[in-house]
């Protein structure tokens, strides 16, 4: 293979990886925002719903079929999970609801339910989307533990999200079809 193979090569997995790299950046930086105060979170939570349903869709694209009708019907379901998902944390943050749960209870809650549907977004889709519902989940139980230390947390935090792209990045070395030389089927 050419060396301006093996350039292109790489230039599109980090162009294919970066999406979930963004993921991962703005959710430690709300993660720890969250951490340090979780009572104007809930805007910024409710925003970042949309960034992971696209990503989500890009990530899948290549199990939406090949037909006009089957792509639709992906983008469809998508669609749907992802606005049930907006529905529900809208629901959350109803005023009936609040009478029940602080503004820390609701923060997690989010957290616990984004980082569900990101789970089963993967699961059914695309392995780095569970992968990203994880260290969610993970960022809610980690924020219960070391409420008191935010700098520890985000040290703890970042340091999930540095592990995560590792997997990621190890998982596509032993993907079949990809040579020591560089080459092989994008993840």
């Amino acid at each position: 293979m050419s060396a301006s193979q093996q350039s292109l090569d790489r230039k599109r997995f980090l162009i294919y990886q970066l999406p979930y790299v963004v993921l991962y950046v703005a959710a430690l930086g709300l993660v720890a925002m969250t951490a340090h105060n979780a009572t104007e979170m809930s805007m910024y939570w409710q925003l970042f719903i949309p960034l992971l349903a696209l990503v989500s869709i890009l990530g899948g694209w290549r199990f939406a079929g090949t037909s006009g009708q089957e792509r639709w019907a992906y983008i469809l379901r998508q669609v749907l999970h992802w606005g049930a998902l907006i529905l529900v944390i809208r629901l959350l943050y109803a005023h009936a609801v609040q009478d029940f749960l602080n503004d820390e209870q609701d923060a997690f809650v989010t957290i616990y339910v984004i980082g569900l549907a990101a789970v089963l977004s993967g699961v059914y889709l695309d392995w780095k989307m569970a992968l990203f519902g994880a260290f969610l989940l993970l960022s809610g139980v980690a924020i219960a533990w070391l409420n008191d230390n935010w700098m520890l947390l985000v040290l703890v935090i970042g340091g999930a999200g540095i592990a995560a792209i590792a997997v990621s990045l190890l998982v596509r070395a032993h993907l079949p079809g990809h040579t020591a030389g560089g080459s092989g089927a994008a993840a």
